[in-house]
């Protein structure tokens, strides 16, 4: 499973109806998300971090 998948079953498990995809960034409510791999070994743990994209929040800055 990709990770863009991995993000969005852990959105629609949330229950987040509202999101959308822009390349390989999920938006959420108008905040950008870039997908990574998580590799914390905790058990509960599905796979995938979401972090703000920074580019996005340090051009909104200026």
């Amino acid at each position: 499973m990709t990770l863009k998948a991995r993000a969005r079953e852990k959105v629609e498990r949330a229950g987040i109806s509202n999101y959308s995809f822009d390349q390989d960034v999920l938006v959420m409510c108008g905040v950008r998300y870039t997908i990574a791999a998580c590799d914390c070994g905790e058990p509960e743990c599905d796979g995938v971090r979401l972090e703000k994209d920074a580019a996005v929040a340090s051009r909104m800055l200026q």
